[in-house]
This record gives structure tokens, C-alpha cells and sequence, in this order.
């Protein structure tokens, strides 16, 4: 069996430098027009991966509580400070993993 016509399956994946400059918008380069295909997906997609553990777990915290970075910039200062704290203790139970967990005090000794 011999596979003469490789290059012309249409369902063959190209390299980026083996694609022409046609197949992108016009202006553009291979390379940029896949880049520009999708720039909100990809911008954040690496936003979320840069993120720390401690940010990631604060923005959960405050998404749980409907809340968002904004709404507590607009605070008063002593509610800010009693959400900050709580958001500390919750942020300090998770990261050291003394999360209290279903099944936490059972004796497994016996």
C-alpha cells in the first residue's frame, strides 16, 4: 500500500510556517492570523494559568459570596477588614490543608 497524494489530504494538519500567507486575514501572517483567530479565549485562558493557588481560592471565595474585587474596594473600611479576615482564614485553612473534612474525627486506630 502505497500513500502517494500525503499532501493533498484536506484534512491534513499544516505546520503554521507550511500554511500560505492566503489562508489568514489579509495583512497577516501565517502565524498571526491563528492568534487573532481567538485573542479573548487565549489571553484568558493564560490569565487563569498565571494565577496563584491564593488567587484563585480568593476569587472563589468571592464569587461564593457574590461579591467581586469592586464591590470591595466600595465598602466601608471596618466590613472590608472583617471580609479580608475572613477570606485570610479561609485562604490559610486551604492552603495548609487543615480543611475540616466529612469523616475528620473518626478513630481509624481500632
Amino acid at each position: 500500500m502505497q500513500i502517494s497524494s500525503y499532501g493533498s489530504n484536506p484534512y491534513a494538519q499544516t505546520r503554521p510556517a507550511e500554511r500560505t500567507a492566503g489562508q489568514g486575514t489579509a495583512g497577516q501572517t501565517a502565524g498571526e492570523s491563528s492568534a487573532a483567530a481567538k485573542p479573548g479565549a487565549s489571553e484568558a485562558f493564560l490569565a487563569e494559568i498565571r494565577k496563584t493557588p491564593a488567587q484563585r481560592i480568593r476569587e472563589a471565595w468571592l464569587a461564593s459570596h457574590r461579591l467581586s474585587e469592586e464591590d470591595l474596594k466600595t465598602m466601608d473600611p471596618a466590613k472590608r477588614e472583617a471580609i479580608e479576615k475572613e477570606i485570610a482564614e479561609d485562604l490559610k485553612r486551604k492552603l495548609t490543608g487543615k480543611e475540616t473534612r466529612r469523616g475528620s474525627m473518626v478513630d481509624m486506630s481500632a
